[in-house]
This record gives C-alpha cells, sequence and structure tokens, in this order.
C-alpha cells in the first residue's frame, strides 16, 4: 500500500457525535501535549514500500521516516511508527486520535475537508511509466492506442481516465508492483504511477523510463488534525528549514537516485 496514491479514503465522518447532535469530539493533542507525553506517534502504511517508509527501525529508516525522526530529534520526541493495516483506515485513524501525523499522503479537496495538511513534501503527479526498449509514451495518442495497466481507485486512475482512456481498455491489478510486473512479463505496455512511486519501482527495475504527465499537480504532504495547528505550524518551519540545507538533496539522491532532486526539484507548494 503506498499512502501516496490513494483519492479517497473511506466516507467515514470525522466524528460520529459531532453527527447526531451530541457532545462534540476531544481535541487532538497538539504540539504542547504531544511534547508533554514525549512521543511523535506517526501512522503509516503496513505494507508501505521500506525505502519511503519502513516500519520496524533497522538500518535505513526510508526516506519519509527519517525526515520525520529529524523533525521528533529537533522536538526531543521519541518516534513511534503505528502501522495502518488498511489504507482506508489512515485517515479516520488520525481522526480517532490514534497517531499525531499521518505520513505523506496526496493532498485532495476531498480530504482538506477532514483533515489540515502540511507544505509539501514532494510533488505527486502521476506519470505514465513504459520499459525500454519501448519508446516512452509523449503523445495522449500514444497512451490511448497502448495496452495500460492501472491500480483502481487511486488519483493514477483518474488521471488515466481523464486523459480519455476508458476503465474499460485498462488492465486493473491490485498494487503498483503488479502493474511493473504486467509490463516486464509483456502483458501490458504502460502503467501510470506518481513520480516518487516511479522512483521507488525504478530502484528495482532499472529498465522502467517515465514518459507523459498526466493531470493536475498534486502534492504529497503530512496530515494533522484540524485540532493541531502548532503541530501543523512546526512542521511546516522544519520542512522550509530542511529544504533550504544541502541534507535535503542528500536525502533525494540517498533514497531516489542522483537525478532525484532534478526530477522532484519543483518549487514547494504551501
Amino acid at each position: 500500500m503506498s499512502s501516496r496514491k490513494r483519492l479517497v479514503a473511506a466516507a467515514a465522518l470525522p466524528c460520529l457525535a459531532a453527527f447526531i447532535g451530541a457532545a462534540p469530539c476531544a481535541a487532538a493533542a497538539d504540539l504542547a501535549e504531544i511534547k508533554a507525553r514525549g512521543s511523535l506517534r506517526v501512522l503509516a502504511g503496513a505494507d508501505e514500500d521500506p525505502v519511503w517508509f519502513s516500519i520496524r527501525q533497522g538500518e535505513s529508516p526510508g526516506f519519509e521516516r527519517e525526515v520525520l525522526e529529524g523533525f521528533a530529534r529537533l522536538h526531543k520526541l521519541r518516534f513511534e511508527a503505528v502501522p495502518v493495516a488498511r489504507w482506508e483506515e489512515a485517515i479516520p485513524m488520525l481522526l480517532r486520535q490514534e497517531g499525531d501525523v499521518l505520513g505523506g499522503v496526496s493532498v485532495t479537496p476531498e480530504r482538506r475537508l477532514r483533515v489540515d495538511f502540511s507544505v509539501e513534501l514532494l510533488p505527486a503527479r502521476s506519470i505514465v511509466i513504459t520499459r525500454r526498449p519501448r519508446a516512452p509514451v509523449r503523445t495522449l495518442a500514444e497512451l490511448r492506442a497502448a495496452r495500460v495497466v492501472i491500480v483502481p481507485n487511486t488519483t493514477w486512475a483518474e488521471a488515466l481516465e481523464k486523459a480519455g482512456v476508458p476503465p474499460s481498455r485498462a488492465l486493473r491489478v491490485a498494487d503498483i508492483s503488479a502493474a511493473v510486473e504486467a509490463i516486464q512479463t509483456g502483458h501490458a505496455d504502460a502503467t501510470v504511477t506518481g513520480v516518487v512511486d516511479f522512483l521507488l519501482q525504478r530502484r528495482k527495475h532499472r529498465d522502467l523510463e517515465a514518459g507523459l504527465a498526466l493531470g493536475e499537480a498534486l502534492s504529497s504532504a503530512w496530515a494533522v488534525h484540524k485540532s493541531s495547528p502548532e503541530l501543523r505550524q512546526a512542521l511546516d518551519a522544519y520542512l522550509a528549514e530542511l529544504r533550504r540545507s544541502p541534507n535535503w538533496s542528500r536525502l533525494l539522491v540517498k533514497y531516489f537516485g542522483d537525478d532525484a532532486p532534478a526530477i522532484l526539484g519543483r518549487e514547494p507548494v504551501s
């Protein structure tokens, strides 16, 4: 499960009590309460790619975990990873205060109604991926003529449909690993995924190549409860400072490759 890819979480209400007119929901812990507790609880997919976020602490924490561990150290907090078994439960778990921060997730208008977001962590643009020696897909006409494999119920699938490729013409698979396997075995010509997911998959499959960009330029960011403004502001300030330091480019190269700073180097969205 890649938390960056999912389009809309399950439609659970932020608080059933508020919906039926009972007592209002208790406010989530803000930064002062988190410091008093002494730990930062971060929600992340239980089956997340360890290059992005390793649930189990080890030699390589993964890009996002290493960045968030730096935030925890800055505020003298113990870092706690909270696994999310099913992605549709991620935002409800945050709203139930089972975590303080939800790891990098694509920002959508629907999600902004339920949670607040930090400034951009990384861009989340959808791109068309092929395998060499096949030429990259550069035009919509080439995309519509290709055999495309897609993970349904994602921003990627939405971008593919908006590009004029009907869902009935796309082979559906469970996750991005299955989509890449379909390309590798010749069952499909191309897939659509996020730019970060492309970089992660390219670490394992060096013959993958990026082509046409689709849809709007989304952002991957950290989600927090709407009653945690101080935490959100502290995360924003930390990310802004990190981006100005040489350590930012070092992290991008370490986890995504030498060309990652150029590929991911657009001005962050606030």
